[in-house]
């Protein structure tokens, strides 16, 4: 089922609040996507537009997905990484708020009403973040339970699953890396900071992470590794960069 971008609606929902748009990123998630959408479902402040972006599933994902048909946008893809999948998902997006879920996590009931009372009562704030809880799969048995780190307290969530961000903030840093397959995330937040994006994190736990064998920090930890390194270099060059050009100076 392909998707192509819809043309741009009027920025506001049914009942007058600034409309939401959710990106999923979807691979192979048939044991954990029917919970994670059911958490967005349960909003209090529900999304306006819940875009899943399937890239190249080979497992029983997309036939989980296609019940969610009525509430939800199904986008099809060749499996070209995650970060294609996020920025496939965005370009098809139409709202002026922005938000973001891993298709194992979840979402406390109401992570998007807390976020959006912030943003409408500070519009300074571009983006703002929330705490991040983790948790160990149920499925798991005792020996794999062992094998996961899973920190007893709430966290601060500086990832893409505990924000939500203005649309233009969001263009204005730019889409994610394609060239990068697990740092997503901090090389976009890296480049945020660069550009000066004005932030908040709420003391509220918002995203409940799922801990699992399957998680990519686990089956690509030293590609993960890798590409941290590749981001940061690229940051350290950028900021070498602007200290050398007299216009930075003025």
């Amino acid at each position: 089922m392909e998707c192509s971008r819809a043309g741009r609606v009027s920025i506001d929902s049914a009942d007058g609040q600034a409309a939401i748009s959710l990106v999923i990123p979807v691979f192979n998630a048939e044991r954990y996507i029917a919970a994670t959408i059911e958490s967005v479902l349960a909003q209090t402040v529900p999304a306006d537009e819940i875009i899943a972006v399937i890239d190249g599933a080979t497992d029983g994902t997309p036939a989980i997905l296609a019940g969610y048909s009525d509430r939800l946008t199904l986008i099809v893809q060749a499996n070209r990484g995650l970060c294609a999948a996020l920025n496939r998902g965005v370009e098809a997006s139409r709202h002026p708020f922005l938000c973001f879920l891993d298709h194992d996590d979840l979402w406390v009931p109401d992570k998007l009403k807390k976020q959006m009372e912030w943003l409408t009562r500070h519009p300074e704030t571009e983006a703002v973040f929330g705490y991040a809880r983790q948790f160990i799969s149920e499925e798991l048995d005792e020996k794999n339970r062992s094998r996961l780190l899973c920190p007893p307290e709430p966290q601060p969530g500086i990832a893409k699953t505990t924000m939500l961000i203005r649309r233009a903030a969001f263009e204005r840093v730019g889409g994610f890396d394609e060239t990068l397959r697990c740092g997503d995330f901090v090389d976009w937040f890296a480049r945020a900071r660069d550009v000066g994006l004005r932030t908040h994190v709420l003391t509220d736990v918002v995203t409940l992470r799922r801990l699992h064998t399957d998680n990519m920090g686990v089956l690509q930890n030293r590609q993960q590794q890798l590409e941290y390194i590749t981001v940061l270099k690229r940051t350290l060059d950028r900021r070498r960069a602007r200290a050398l050009d007299p216009l930075e100076r003025i």
